[in-house]
């Protein structure tokens, strides 16, 4: 008796949490799609400071691409579980990058620079697949 009641109870848990959401899909105050531009924006400036040597330029944008991602993670309440968990390793990733970043900027190594940035580009490219997934989902519920 005590195990059949053990087994109901954990396809419950897995029945609901297969289609948990964080929050409430109305509770997004900022687009999924603005926040994905706003990523595009600052990322692709980052990207011009660095090919052009302009490693003075990369402190300021890392400083606005990680308020932008503070926002993201704000809003992946609305977003499904599995793919709020993607996002925030995503973000973590991108914020050693970013941190990282700063460094090679301040010491004034161009090389660690690019190749750091090099590193960061596919993050950015995932988290704004997530952010397109996420705006897909909450603009059709």
């Amino acid at each position: 008796m005590r195990i059949a009641w053990l087994v109901a109870a954990l396809l419950a848990v897995l029945a609901a949490s297969s289609c948990q959401w964080a929050g409430d899909t109305k509770a997004a105050r900022v687009s999924f799609s603005a926040l994905k531009d706003s990523i595009e924006d600052v990322s692709g400036r980052l990207d011009g400071a660095v090919e052009e040597g302009a490693a003075d330029r990369v402190p300021g944008l890392d400083r606005e691409l990680n308020t932008v991602l503070d926002t993201t993670e704000k809003q992946s309440a609305a977003m499904n579980i599995l793919d709020r968990e993607h996002l925030a390793i995503s973000i973590a990733t991108a914020r050693q990058c970013i941190t990282a970043m700063d460094r090679y900027a301040q010491s004034g190594d161009s090389e660690l620079l690019r190749a750091q940035n090099q590193q960061l580009q596919p993050t950015i490219k995932e988290i704004q697949e997530l952010l397109e997934r996420a705006d897909r989902t909450t603009a059709t519920k």
